[in-house]
């Protein structure tokens, strides 16, 4: 679950990156978001890499040429990491960390349960913005979708869920492939826990849920909300591995650029 709010606090920002390519577009991005939370703050960039730091590398040049002034960077290799008294410090006077992996299962092994996840969490109800970016975004969430297959039709076993690190247990996020790849695993997901809203979001597009519960969406891509709340009908827990799920009553959205929508009332707001 979040954490409580501090006392006279906000909640810090909820941010979920698509993919970020390595182009020039990308810095006026990360520009944009570094901007949420003022002028020359504190980044602390958090990543779970498999093989090469090519990646992180990128990223963190990206993120330079954005303006972020005092960015720090840190790998996680080990659990151990996790408990750095170092890296806790640092996390405690930022404005804004910043998850980066490549498997949402690699970064939540490596921090859940840890004492790095309790203090995002606090520090993010005490008002700092987390963000995720690739599949650091599905760690943001309670309910993380750690992997699932590409397709339009939802089948019972193409998505698999799994502990987050439970900023926020609104939606569930699915942060790769276009909008054909990733429907059938968020159809999937939602049918086993209708509960949450499922955010698929496109690569080099932002995802802000503020602290009122309502996000805002800004780059170059689109956003699709899959809203279960008035399903009539699902047989998913009657099916065999494999087997196509029917799901009646389902609503999308697709939001782009400038839409903002309230997570509270499931709607847009004008």
């Amino acid at each position: 679950m979040p954490a409580k709010l501090a006392p006279e606090k906000s909640r810090g920002a909820i941010v979920a990156c698509g993919e970020l390519p390595a182009n020039q577009r990308t810095p006026v991005l990360l520009s944009r978001l570094i901007s949420l939370v003022g002028e020359s703050p504190t980044v602390i960039l958090i990543s779970a890499l498999e093989q090469s730091d090519d990646d992180d590398i990128e990223l963190e040049a990206m993120l330079t040429a954005a303006a972020s002034s005092q960015l720090h960077r840190y790998a996680l290799k080990t659990r151990a990491n996790a408990e750095d008294r170092q890296l806790l410090d640092l996390v405690e006077q930022a404005e804004m960390v910043i998850l980066n992996a490549e498997q949402p299962l690699k970064l939540s092994t490596l921090i859940g349960g840890s004492s790095l996840a309790r203090l995002l969490r606090r520090r993010n109800a005490a008002g700092m913005a987390v963000c995720g970016v690739g599949a650091g975004a599905a760690l943001l969430c309670e309910h993380m979708l750690a992997s699932g297959t590409a397709g339009p039709t939802p089948r019972v076993g193409s998505a698999s869920l799994a502990p987050g690190l439970g900023l926020t247990n609104r939606v569930v996020i699915d942060q790769g492939g276009n909008a054909s790849d990733r429907l059938g695993r968020l159809l999937a997901a939602l049918a086993l826990n209708p509960f949450a809203l499922g955010l698929g979001i496109d690569a080099s597009t932002v995802v802000v849920i503020g602290a009122d519960n309502a996000i805002e969406v800004f780059g170059n891509g689109g956003v699709t909300i899959i809203d279960p709340s008035e399903m009539v009908d699902s047989n998913a827990a009657d099916l065999e591995p494999g087997a196509p799920i029917r799901i009646t009553n389902m609503r999308l959205h697709a939001l782009t650029a400038g839409t903002r929508f309230d997570l509270d009332f499931r709607r847009a707001i004008d």
